[in-house]
């Protein structure tokens, strides 16, 4: 089985629960508030570890604030060798989650934003041809990251979140897998969000002609396209959301570690459609991601 390395953010999430988000000029107490362990490259290390992938996250994090961040992958088990401590606070973000479980987040990079060349360099050096390398755009020398592991023979796996315009510049055309839903979809090929999502993976198959396509459409389920021009469509499960947090990194996390294991496409989908059903009925991001044994037993009852 194929490693991932899963260069990401590391950030301290602190969740607010409200009765509805705050709006311009407003102040308003909110009904509670939980620290988590989070930002999308730690989510999406802890979903791929708990699907039973062989994990190795890098990446940095402060020295003063870090404990909840290593301690929260040290418990499941990810690899945390590549992670470099520095003398920075860790990113962190503010998390409002309404009523109705959406969520809105602030997000500040801190340690995150300080990834150097050598660092990158370091780490790739322990890996080859054939494991698989994450990316989120939460961290900085995106381009970097992606030429480096390019040249090594990685199968790079881009999830294009959060969106903005400088992604347009990354050689996004040397990624295996391109991940994203349907507003960073419509983005990057300069659509507007409501376009037909059919459509929009055309246009996106179309720019990326040598990336496996990866669309996500919430509750509407997922599609897939890859440049044999396989195309798979798989319905999202219903269930009653408490808070969405961590879903897309749950859904990307067990998407790739199904990869590594050499599942087929369609199933690797459901799979993750599986455990991001399940995170999103429970609150906070790493804690609510499933492990592989309640996804199997899900699977079943749902079949």
């Amino acid at each position: 089985m194929a490693r991932i390395l899963n260069f990401g953010s590391l950030n301290i999430d602190y969740v607010y629960t409200m009765d509805h988000f705050v709006q311009p000029g407003e102040t308003t107490h909110s009904l509670n508030r939980e620290v988590f362990a989070g930002g999308k490259g730690l989510n999406q290390s802890i979903a791929a570890k708990r699907a039973g992938g062989d994990v190795y996250h890098a990446g940095c994090v402060g020295l003063a604030d870090n404990s909840i961040l290593l301690n929260t992958l040290k418990e499941d088990k990810v690899n945390i060798d590549f992670v470099k401590q520095i003398d920075s606070p860790s990113g962190h973000t503010v998390i409002q989650v309404n009523k109705d479980g959406q969520n809105c987040i602030i997000l500040f990079g801190g340690s995150n934003q300080q990834i150097t060349c050598e660092h990158i360099d370091s780490v790739l050096s322990s890996f080859d041809a054939g494991d698989y390398l994450i990316l989120q755009n939460e961290i900085n020398n995106m381009e970097y990251l992606i030429n480096k592991g390019y040249e090594k023979g990685l199968n790079i796996c881009f999830n294009v979140s959060p969106f903005e315009k400088k992604l347009l510049s990354l050689p996004l055309e040397k990624c295996k897998y391109i991940i994203v839903n349907e507003i960073e979809g419509a983005a990057l090929v300069d659509k507007a969000e409501d376009t037909d999502p059919q459509q929009l993976m055309d246009l996106l198959s179309a720019k990326f002609k040598d990336s496996s396509i990866v669309l996500t459409l919430g509750v509407h389920g997922s599609l897939y396209k890859d440049k044999n021009s396989q195309s798979i469509f798989v319905n999202a499960f219903k269930v009653n959301a408490v808070d969405t947090t961590a879903a897309g990194d749950t859904y990307l996390g067990y998407l790739i570690t199904m990869l590594t294991q050499n599942h087929e496409p369609k199933e690797a989908l459901t799979i993750a459609s599986a455990a991001s059903a399940i995170a999103v009925t429970k609150k906070g991001a790493s804690p609510s991601i499933p492990h592989i044994n309640e996804v199997m037993d899900f699977l079943k009852e749902h079949q």
